[in-house]
């Protein structure tokens, strides 16, 4: 092999030598440059979306601007506030109920018993004996708001805890004019009647107050 062949692949074994070195080096720049993500490190979807136009949540003009109760919420029961009424129901127990006095006024006659909101506008609860009709008490709860309304729509929500008390009753909700409306009906043991529980209420500060009263009720 001649002198300047061999020279030739010394050269080119040397730049080999250097490419590789200048490679591994970039390599080790490239990875302490770069920082693993932390484990509770995550990539929001709304960071490409950008900000949201505020007109987007306005209401549309043309809905309805009055008021909506809405789903009721209820809240864990608090402590009864106000006035104990104990309502005879039966033979052997009676409806314990607590209502403040500076909110309500309090008649009661044979069959009824009221609880009439003084704090502004028409709101009030009614208590009362209702016969349950043959179809049964969901049945008979889904038409019961017909005689307060004249007729209206009622929407039958179900059977629950009403208010949080320990009392369950079928649901049923109905709307006329600028009233609202809504009833519980309660069956009692070994009977053909039930225990309507009516509220009638215009804002949001009636039903809140009403619910109260709900709330604090029992059986005893």
């Amino acid at each position: 092999m001649s002198n300047i062949t061999k020279n030739l692949l010394l050269a080119l074994t040397l730049v080999c030598v250097i490419v590789l070195i200048v490679f591994c080096i970039q390599l080790i720049v490239i990875n302490r440059g770069v920082e693993p993500a932390g484990a509770g490190a995550t990539v929001s979807g709304d960071s490409q979306q950008g900000d949201e136009d505020p007109e987007d949540n306005e209401n549309d003009p043309g809905e309805d601007e009055g008021f909506d109760p809405g789903p009721a919420i209820v809240t864990p029961r608090p402590p009864p506030q106000g006035t104990r009424h104990e309502l005879r129901v039966t033979e052997n127990s009676q409806l314990i109920v607590y209502a403040r006095d500076e909110l309500f006024d309090f008649t009661q006659d044979e069959l009824d018993w009221w609880f009439t909101y003084t704090g502004g506008g028409t709101a009030t609860l009614e208590i009362a004996f209702t016969l349950i009709s043959p179809q049964g008490a969901a049945a008979h709860a889904e038409t019961f708001l017909n005689s307060y309304t004249g007729g209206s729509r009622s929407e039958f929500v179900g059977e629950e805890s009403i208010q949080g008390s320990p009392i369950n009753g079928y649901h049923v909700t109905a709307q006329q004019g600028g009233e609202w409306y809504e009833a519980w009906i309660h069956t009692l043991s070994d009977s053909d009647l039930a225990l309507a529980f009516v509220i009638t209420y215009q804002n949001e500060q009636q039903r809140a107050a009403l619910h109260e009263v709900l709330s604090s009720m029992e059986i005893q």
